[in-house]
């Protein structure tokens, strides 16, 4: 009886997570990719009375780089069109945002482009606003532990 052992060895490259080694981030190049998005969204799914602003968050712990911008707007919902989220992601579908993998994700949209994730619910304390809350990579390496304001306003064009 011949009893033979063998074994195979396959050499490829261990798939990399996209951006992990990517070069860092400025602030300002972190805080366009928050901001740009948003204006883009805003002009195209014609929000109304956008308000909003962002600020730097540790991707790590509470305090430590690296950061993400991240980008928190509100927006008035009409009254009479409960699908109205529906249309905001279907025109954010149109200029190239697809679903993003979700977790525990109720009554919104979840969305993601160029490396920036949408996430986008109606608010539970009023029913005639929603929030859209956009986040940067992590890939600013500023200390951002004393940053006063913590936030930063952003004007929206009102078409």
């Amino acid at each position: 009886m011949l009893l033979g052992v063998a074994f195979v060895v396959v050499n490829e490259p261990v798939a990399q997570t996209p951006g992990l080694h990517a070069e860092p981030l400025t602030d300002e190049q972190a805080a366009a990719q928050v901001v740009d998005a948003a204006r883009q969204i805003v002009a195209a799914a014609h929000l109304r009375q956008p308000a909003g602003g962002y600020a730097y968050f540790s991707c790590k712990n509470a305090d430590e780089p690296p950061y993400q911008a991240t980008l928190y707007l509100n927006f008035d919902l009409p009254q009479d069109n409960w699908r109205y989220l529906d249309d905001v992601a279907a025109a954010m579908a149109a200029h190239g945002w697809v679903p993003a993998p979700t977790a525990a994700e109720h009554f919104g949209h979840k969305l993601t482009r160029a490396g920036v994730t949408s996430v986008l619910y109606r608010q539970d304390a009023r029913a005639d606003v929603a929030t859209m809350r956009l986040y940067g990579e992590c890939r600013n390496t500023t200390d951002h532990r004393a940053d006063n304001p913590a936030w930063t306003e952003v004007r929206f064009e009102q078409r």
